[in-house]
């Protein structure tokens, strides 16, 4: 690779990074290219991008970012999914193909200025996405509604069971 393409790809994976929400360093040695492509392919329809960037240019993009806190991490070759977007989503993913694929392996994350270990990964991807935390907060807020209109139902019925079993007990 040219110096020329190099310091491109510096500047598109500096932009990249300033403007995501998250970032997963991931271990990629021994997939074969469809493992790799299939990982890929399920980021990017997560509005993610997945690359294998050599570490040296991925280091020089994160420090461009103030982001040095990574380099301890930036050994062996190295896969980066760029998260833009719901972060336990592309976590989610990770975990599950470094689950599915042997030599697949999770090695950090980095999200709100703060370094993520695989742990901390796994941990994220076990969250409920937004999605669900939003479906059972409503129905933490419906749940009183209902009850309430079950309450008022409940009165003319048992009004009307009164009165039938008043009637049942004047008919005998």
């Amino acid at each position: 690779m040219k110096k020329a393409d190099k310091e491109q790809l510096v500047a598109e994976l500096s932009a990249q990074v300033k403007d995501s929400d998250a970032l997963f360093l991931t271990n990629y040695k021994g997939l074969t290219y469809l493992q790799q492509t299939a990982v890929r392919s399920e980021i990017k329809e997560k509005g993610s991008d997945f690359k294998v960037v050599k570490n040296t240019l991925l280091k020089i993009a994160l420090n461009n970012n103030d982001i040095d806190s990574m380099d301890s991490y930036l050994v062996e070759p190295t896969a980066c999914a760029i998260v833009t977007g719901d972060v336990a989503a592309v976590a989610k993913t990770i975990k599950k193909y470094a689950k599915e694929f042997d030599k697949f392996e999770i090695k950090a994350g980095y999200l709100d200025g703060n370094v993520l270990t695989a742990n901390d990964v796994n941990v994220l991807a076990d969250l409920p996405s937004r999605d669900e935390l939003l479906a059972k907060m409503l129905s933490s807020m419906n749940a009183p509604v209902s009850n309430f209109v079950s309450l008022l139902a409940n009165i003319p019925r048992s009004l009307v069971n009164v009165l039938t079993a008043v009637k049942d007990k004047k008919d005998n």
